[in-house]
């Protein structure tokens, strides 16, 4: 693992705990405050067996050579025995419903740190529940056991999901602090490209065939400088979560229309339907999603002979507390068996675009719960049908 990899996984424990996405893991499995009790005095029953518990789980993992591995390169046998006996014991005998959630987010964190391979934690949680079902089946009466067995499997099945939930927004956050990185040690040198272009332009003719080259070299330096921030702002649609509140549509509009500032050859006709004015989103996403795919309708209209772009909004047909929004262009349309590689990053048919500004709207759109699409209108133009809710 690079020196840089290993910064990142030493700073992961420090990732709080989402205790409301947490908790809403909990109340979907149907675990109140109570069953936490309900596990304590189940635990005279199960906490003997701890011992036997740890030492299956070592033996069976020490088999595996992958796992095999690990464990003679880290902690001692005994050591990570301990460690899994703690699990057990913490598994029946915590009553505090956030503590208990905390540990299960530490834990998820903690195998991350440690490289474990997410499907063997998967495993163990297998063994752990057909551990505690013998436990069950030998030490529970009958009329008893079947419930008990329902109540302890929901238990794993939130650590399991609290744990998988740790482990990927831990590896999405390496993920995405190495993108940011690698966004901001580009942007300065293409400043120092663009800037030294502009003078070498400035110090010959304009009849210079040298002139074409700088131009050229221009426009990619910018290219990838609009690169740079649509990954930026990717990064940050990413990682933020929507806050939602009414907003208003036509002033979000006329406001992305005012950051782009078309040009007055192109027609812009906005017919956003009054009796239902706002959306029910997150304002900058809404601002994200409009910008970006204004940008491509113009971008697309660009060679037009009389470039047109219509928005109009009006109630979804097929979702109740849904508005459509349609952002049609009359340029070039799409080709019908690509309309879905659109939305993949880097993928542009442009000459000059990024491949970013469609895959930041869909994003935007789908974390707050919308969707968007692209329909192609053969020797038409193509529209971007977006629906959010109201």
């Amino acid at each position: 693992m690079s020196q840089g990899m290993n910064t990142l996984v030493e700073r992961l424990p420090s990732i709080p705990a989402p205790m409301e996405r947490l908790r809403g893991f909990q109340s979907q499995l149907g675990i109140v405050q109570d069953d936490f009790a309900r596990m304590d005095h189940l635990s005279p029953s199960f906490l003997p067996e701890k011992d036997g518990f740890a030492r299956r789980v070592f033996d069976h993992f020490h088999t595996i050579p992958a796992t095999r591995v690990v464990l003679d390169h880290g902690p001692s046998p005994e050591r990570m025995i301990r460690i899994w006996t703690h699990w057990y014991e913490a598994f029946f005998r915590n009553r505090n419903q956030d503590a208990f959630l905390n540990a299960q987010w530490r834990s998820g964190l903690n195998h991350v740190a440690a490289g474990i391979d997410h499907r063997y934690i998967s495993l163990a949680y297998a063994m752990a529940r057909k551990f505690i079902h013998e436990v069950a089946f030998t030490k529970l009466e009958p009329e008893q056991c079947s419930s008990a067995i329902d109540l302890m499997d929901r238990f794993l099945d939130l650590c399991l999901l609290v744990e998988t939930d740790a482990f990927i927004t831990s590896l999405t956050k390496c993920d995405l602090e190495i993108i940011r990185g690698i966004a901001h040690q580009v942007r300065n040198p293409l400043m120092v490209i663009g800037g030294n272009v502009l003078r070498l332009r400035k110090q010959v003719p304009e009849s210079d065939p040298r002139q074409e080259i700088y131009q050229t070299m221009l426009l990619e330096a910018r290219r990838l400088e609009r690169m740079v921030r649509n990954v930026t702002t990717y990064n940050e649609v990413f990682q933020r979560e929507p806050r939602t509140a009414p907003c208003d549509l036509e002033k979000a509009v006329h406001a992305a229309l005012l950051e782009l500032k078309p040009p007055e050859n192109i027609l812009v006709d906005i017919r956003i339907d009054s009796a239902h004015p706002t959306v029910l989103m997150d304002p900058d996403d809404l601002r994200i999603i409009l910008f970006h795919l204004i940008q491509n309708s113009l971008e697309n209209v660009a060679d037009a002979s009389k470039p047109r772009i219509q928005i109009v909004s009006g109630t979804s047909e097929n979702k109740r507390n849904y508005l459509e929004i349609q952002i049609f262009n009359n340029g070039p349309s799409p080709d019908p068996e690509s309309l879905e590689s659109l939305f993949t990053p880097f993928y542009s048919t442009k000459a000059l675009g990024t491949g970013f500004g469609l895959p930041i709207a869909r994003l935007a759109v789908r974390k707050n719960h919308g969707h968007l699409t692209i329909q192609s209108h053969p020797e038409e133009g193509a529209t971007c049908l977006i629906t959010l809710p109201t």
